[in-house]
């Protein structure tokens, strides 16, 4: 059984018509749908081999465990199929709902929305991290048996999907990546990249980036586990926050988790050894691939993702007066990059406590004043996200809007005087005592995948040259240029020997060759013809401009050059 739990402020349904004739006609009053305020809405798959004896058990409990976190006492029990391909009965699913209903009205008030119906519907989800959560529930009776399998067959299920593009924007990142040859998707691995050489020329070089800027502002690189002990995320309080969004796995009778989050790893790092006060503030920066359980259904593209990498750094401070110096160094880090990148913030938010959080009422108003107090200073118009901060700490959220006038939280700083406290953090202070260090996390570009995304939709692909998976194309005009288009590559290649070109000898017309290498978004195609060769010359055309610049191929040289060192 799959579920799909969403806070909402309210949810309006109404059926429309029957999706399954043996189904019974609803009365009138149900016919004319139900308008339901604050609740938390159950969307619900029953998949096969779910029994109603032990199912309804699981699902009564899995649902009282989330209502019990987001406070919630009205249930709205939603048939939605769509969140599985393997589908029980009718019947058995019907019987699990109807059941379900029965166990969690002793405690709660629940409406069940009609079954085997199709349905309209409009709801508003609440914001906070609680709101949307996706569980796959499973039972003892649940076996899975084995089977005799058919490597050709199983071969021919695990075949790359073709992409649906027909619900799609042109400059969807999903198409872009497709024309660009950067990465695809595969069933066997739902929400990870298979990232192909172009795209990971793309993810190395803001990686690279990444790490050269990071070095110039004094952070040193981590790199911590994928897996870690459950005791570990039961200190952090992991554990019990996003309970059933975790992947767990058993080692020689020990539970541990896939990292969904870089911080426990930080703690770790910072814990090996003692800190005095000359070593704060201390910078560490990791990129780290973290795992967080999600539903096929609510998958999309590199937007989000089972498996993703997020640039994480933590930086443990010795007092409130360094923490703000801290902080404004990493506003203007933040800055820096996406003016480099062109991306402009669409607006910023200072989000506050949320109802479930660690720590104490005194160290949350401290925490935020000292959020907003940098605001301030820094003269940052922001909005007040009430309940939307982390559940150890307050935060500074910066929002992009890419070309679909869509927003997307990217960079995130954010204040915990609270995770030292639970892992026992200290520095030797000057006079030899013992004191808690201020812990900030932060990100740059957030998820690094999703930051790709939106910077291929916003550019349409048409990336700055030096993060362009091929900057030059070289192409022949006809077949008997070739050997001075070779001479050509042979001095552009010696020139800048981190260079990436290729080049394009088919017989086939010089304008194919050219959309061709427009579809793919080179930012540089030289043409060379009998006129270039004759005239020891190059015919460029810039970045999707249809003008042809003449020049020597030192002339060209000199401005690549100059263009991909200065990150341009």
């Amino acid at each position: 059984m799959k579920i799909l739990t969403l806070h909402v402020d309210y949810i309006n349904f109404k059926p429309l018509k029957k999706a399954l004739k043996k189904i019974a006609d609803l009365p009138e009053k149900e016919k004319e749908g139900q308008k339901i305020g604050e609740s938390l809405v159950v969307l619900t798959a029953v998949e096969k081999g779910d029994t109603v004896k032990e199912s309804v058990g699981e699902l009564v409990k899995n649902i009282e465990d989330i209502a019990k976190q987001v406070k919630i006492k009205s249930i709205v029990l939603y048939p939605y199929a769509h969140l599985s391909s393997n589908l029980a009965s009718p019947e058995t699913a019907e019987e699990i709902l109807r059941e379900a209903e029965i166990e969690l009205k002793k405690n709660f008030k629940v409406v069940r929305a009609p079954f085997g119906y199709y349905k309209e519907f409009e709801l508003k989800v609440k914001g906070h991290p609680l709101s949307e959560l996706s569980r796959e529930i499973r039972t003892e009776g649940k076996q899975v048996q084995e089977e005799i399998y058919n490597a050709s067959q199983l071969l021919r299920e695990i075949s790359k999907s073709k992409l649906d593009t027909s619900k799609l924007k042109d400059n969807d990142h999903r198409i872009i990546g497709q024309e660009m040859d950067l990465f695809s998707f595969n069933e066997v691995a739902p929400g990870m990249v298979l990232w192909h050489n172009n795209g990971l020329i793309i993810k190395n070089g803001l990686t690279d980036f990444w790490r050269e800027e990071h070095k110039k502002a004094g952070y040193q690189e981590i790199s911590t586990p994928q897996m870690m002990d459950s005791k570990l995320w039961k200190v952090s309080g992991h554990w019990d926050k996003y309970k059933g969004n975790n992947f767990i796995s058993e080692y020689e009778k020990r539970l541990f988790l896939l990292k969904p989050m870089n911080c426990p790893g930080g703690m770790l790092v910072y814990k090996a050894r003692p800190k005095s006060y000359r070593d704060l503030p201390l910078r560490v920066a990791e990129m780290g691939v973290v795992h967080r359980v999600e539903l096929s259904g609510v998958l999309s593209g590199l937007f989000r993702l089972i498996q993703f990498t997020q640039d994480d750094a933590h930086l443990f401070c010795a007092d409130e007066k360094q923490t703000k110096e801290e902080i404004k160094k990493i506003v203007e880090l933040i800055n820096f990059f996406y003016n480099k990148f062109n991306l402009k913030f669409d607006h910023v938010e200072l989000s506050t406590r949320p109802e479930k959080r660690i720590g104490t009422d005194e160290t949350w108003t401290k925490a935020e004043k000292l959020l907003e107090d940098v605001l301030k200073d820094l003269k940052i118009k922001y909005k007040v996200n009430k309940g939307e901060g982390a559940f150890y700490g307050p935060k500074i959220d910066f929002h992009v809007k890419d070309s679909l006038e869509r927003t997307w939280q990217v960079s995130t700083i954010q204040l915990d005087f609270s995770m030292p406290d639970r892992f026992e953090l200290e520095y030797t202070d000057r006079d030899n005592s013992k004191k808690r260090p201020i812990m900030l996390h932060r990100v740059i570009y957030g998820s690094l995948e999703r930051f790709i995304a939106i910077m291929l939709e916003h550019t349409n692909g048409r990336l700055p040259t030096w993060l362009a998976p091929v900057q030059v194309r070289v192409l022949s005009f006809t077949d008997r240029n070739e050997p001075y288009a070779r001479k050509v590559i042979k001095k552009l290649g010696e020139a800048i020997p981190e260079m990436r070109m290729d080049a394009d000898f088919r017989s086939v017309p010089v304008p194919t060759k050219v959309r061709d290498a427009e579809l793919m978004r080179i930012n540089y195609i030289i043409v060379v013809g009998d006129k270039e060769e004759k005239g020891n010359t190059v015919a460029v055309r810039v970045k999707g401009d249809k003008r042809i610049k003449t020049m020597k191929p030192e002339e060209f040289v000199k401005s690549l050059k100059k263009e991909i060192q200065e990150k341009r």
